[in-house]
């Protein structure tokens, strides 16, 4: 006999199995918890009036003007905080 003998042991009392099995069961797992999450429903929606801020936005986006207007104009609408006009 040598002086180093192997000892016998069952498979689940070996850490590198519980490496080599803990990595993939952990994706598992998380997607599991992914796919719950998705499949419960989309969330619900904020409505504008609880904020008021959201409110103003809106209405600045609906009285803005076309918006595939050419670049230089759009630049300086937002630059100068008004609407200036492109030169042909």
């Amino acid at each position: 006999m040598t002086a180093v003998q192997r000892q016998d042991r069952p498979w689940w009392k070996e850490p590198y199995v519980w490496m080599v099995i803990g990595g993939p069961l952990s994706a598992v797992m998380a997607c599991a918890v992914t796919a719950v999450y998705i499949f419960q429903g989309p969330d619900r929606i904020v409505s504008d009036e609880r904020f008021p801020q959201a409110q103003a936005m809106r209405q600045e986006i609906e009285q803005a003007g076309n918006p595939l207007q050419p670049a230089q104009v759009g630049r300086n609408h937002s630059a100068t905080g008004g609407p200036k006009h492109a030169q042909p």
